[in-house]
């Protein structure tokens, strides 16, 4: 499978079993390193529909990658916490990555700065009015798990929680009641 052909892959009709479909010929095709580079990083020359179609269904299909064969997500662990994660741009694709990231604090020990950059990105993504619920879900999951690695995290998160308050949504509000507070 090449670059293209996973770039078409991607950003063709979308339909029902998408992900796992697609996870599934990517695997197949023995083409994860390809898909994550495509997912992160789709070709600048790329039409911005199509640019945008490619990182959120590359983020989708990554997703299911992780969670069906997560070994063959882990030789990216690195880099995805490095530099993927804290600098992705997408707000559907952050749904998927944050729900990655989420899992994998409890696989994978981050080097300290790339865990401060994680905290960042994803206290931004969990305060962000303009970001969707989901979005929101995932960042506060991540945050979760940063809390005791992290000082500010742990610092900040009444505040952080606060900010969510202002205005949430029955999916937020209800997080908030059963695992969101500070024990």
């Amino acid at each position: 499978m090449t670059e293209k052909d996973l770039i078409k892959l991607l950003s063709e009709r979308f339909y029902e079993d998408f992900a796992d479909e697609a996870a599934r010929a990517v695997l197949g095709a023995d083409a994860v390193d390809r898909l994550y580079g495509v997912a992160v990083a789709p070709p600048p020359e790329l039409p911005k529909s199509v640019r945008q179609k490619v990182l959120f269904r590359g983020a989708y299909v990554l997703e299911r990658i992780y969670f069906t064969a997560p070994e063959r997500f882990m030789p990216h662990a690195g880099e995805f916490c490095r530099r993927d994660f804290p600098a992705c741009a997408n707000a559907s694709a952050r749904r998927h990555f944050g729900k990655i990231m989420a899992d994998l604090l409890g696989r994978y020990e981050p080097e300290p700065e790339a865990l401060g950059r994680i905290a960042e990105a994803a206290a931004e993504w969990a305060v962000d009015p303009a970001a969707k619920v989901a979005v929101k879900v995932w960042a506060v999951e991540v945050l979760i798990r940063c809390r005791d690695r992290v000082g500010w995290v742990a610092e900040s998160w009444d505040d952080i929680v606060e900010a969510l308050a202002q205005d949430a949504t029955p999916g937020i509000e209800c997080r908030m009641r059963k695992s969101w507070k500070k024990s």
